[in-house]
């Protein structure tokens, strides 16, 4: 796994060991987004909502170890499945950060599915950029943690 930071953008990758299908179904079921995004000594996220078309919107929220509540939204910019998913990213704890836009590509391996992740659009929030960068470390081994025990 990978996941660096390229100019303004968050630039991840993991390997898992599950088809593309199976990966973007784990990528826009709400039930499973909930059951995989999050970690009890951290955070978990609920109540995904997600309309899975361009121009729909879709959101979750979080709560802390610490009690704290959160929630992302967006909308739907691309959706080709099992290939693509595209979506805008407005996190309500960095409500003064601009919207930002998460792209997934997944590409089929030998053994299973290549996840590249960018988060773009940082260039006026860098000290965002930092925080994301460290959240997206801890997603992508979720979602491969999640889905090694599916397959």
């Amino acid at each position: 796994m990978k996941v660096n930071i390229h100019s303004s953008t968050i630039v991840g990758e993991v390997d898992v060991d599950a088809s593309p299908e199976a990966v973007f179904t784990a990528l826009t079921d709400p039930e499973q987004l909930a059951a995989w995004w999050g970690d009890e000594s951290m955070y978990r996220t609920f109540n995904w909502k997600i309309d899975l078309r361009v121009g729909g919107d879709w959101s979750c929220e979080a709560k802390g170890v610490d009690g704290n509540l959160g929630s992302v939204s967006g909308r739907i910019l691309e959706v080709d499945p099992p290939r693509t998913l595209i979506y805008t990213w407005n996190p309500s704890w960095d409500a003064a950060a601009a919207e930002t836009s998460v792209r997934y590509t997944l590409s089929p391996t030998e053994s299973g599915t290549r996840v590249n992740v960018l988060h773009e659009g940082f260039a006026w929030k860098l000290d965002s950029l930092t925080g994301h960068l460290e959240g997206w470390s801890r997603v992508l081994a979720w979602l491969k943690g999640y889905l090694n025990k599916e397959v």
